[in-house]
């Protein structure tokens, strides 16, 4: 009970930098929708993710997993690309490496929700359209992803112990606060997006047609990273939300660029 009400007001705390991008249950539709797409890649590669399914279902989740990630320097925020080819780096099984392959994949599906979903809107419309895409992909990969085994989550958790870095509360609290918030995503309206598609008010909103679309240029992007990590195109594209920051956000990223990086 503690975590779920932990969770709502860190949702609501955060609300302005989880709102940027796909939400859980859309990566976790997109991460699955690489198993058909197996062939775009090499053998080996295809081999690796499918033989550890899980490992790289849960790297599509947990690149989210660090609250406040817009108070830590450029290069140490767990939503770049640095962090991201640096988990890559230091992989010592297969599957590390399938769970970093689902890391890569989220931050690239984002360059895309970044880019062109939440283009001129306002947090309340990031909101919306988050929820809405989530809405589409349907409950049943909410399932999927409270489903992972405790065996798969605990080796990645340890694994992202050693690497990650949080502004706030420490790498642990922050990941069974963002688990909390998968639970939480349960209660997406199911009928939100035809709701929304009705409303001819309600303009900036983007269509279901245009989710899917971008849905779709997620999946390239995906694709292209598994495939090519340090060379992909995709890394030319930023997967941090791009906002104005406040005098506070200023100044707590500059405190934590004071720290020294050791734990």
């Amino acid at each position: 009970m503690i975590l779920f009400l932990l969770s709502i007001v860190t949702t609501i705390i955060f609300i302005p930098e989880n709102a940027l991008a796909w939400g859980p249950l859309t990566h976790m539709y997109l991460g699955n929708e690489i198993f058909s797409l197996l062939p775009a890649l090499t053998p080996a590669v295809a081999s690796l993710i499918k033989r550890y399914r899980e490992d790289f279902l849960y790297g599509n989740l947990m690149a989210d997993s660090i609250l406040g990630k817009k108070f830590l320097p450029e290069t140490r925020n767990t939503h770049s690309w640095d962090v991201g080819l640096e988990l890559l780096e230091a992989v010592s099984t297969r599957q590390e490496r399938a769970f970093v392959y689902g890391y890569l994949a989220h931050l690239a599906a984002d360059t895309v929700a970044h880019g062109r979903l939440v283009e001129g809107s306002r947090y309340a419309g990031h909101t919306i359209s988050e929820l809405k895409s989530d809405s589409l992909v349907g409950r049943r990969y909410w399932l999927m992803a409270i489903m992972i085994s405790k065996r798969v989550q605990r080796r990645n958790d340890r694994f992202l112990e050693k690497t990650l870095r949080s502004p706030f509360f420490s790498v642990k609290t922050n990941k069974n606060l963002f688990k909390g918030m998968v639970y939480l995503s349960f209660l997406t309206p199911q009928r939100m997006n035809g709701f929304l598609d009705r409303n001819s008010q309600l303009t900036w909103i983007p269509s279901s047609k245009r989710i899917k679309n971008l849905h779709k240029k997620s999946l390239e992007r995906m694709v292209d990273i598994i495939e090519k990590g340090e060379c992909s195109r995709v890394l030319r594209y930023d997967p941090v939300a791009q906002s104005r920051d406040g005098i506070f956000t200023s100044i707590i990223r500059e405190i934590n660029e004071g720290r020294s990086w050791k734990r």
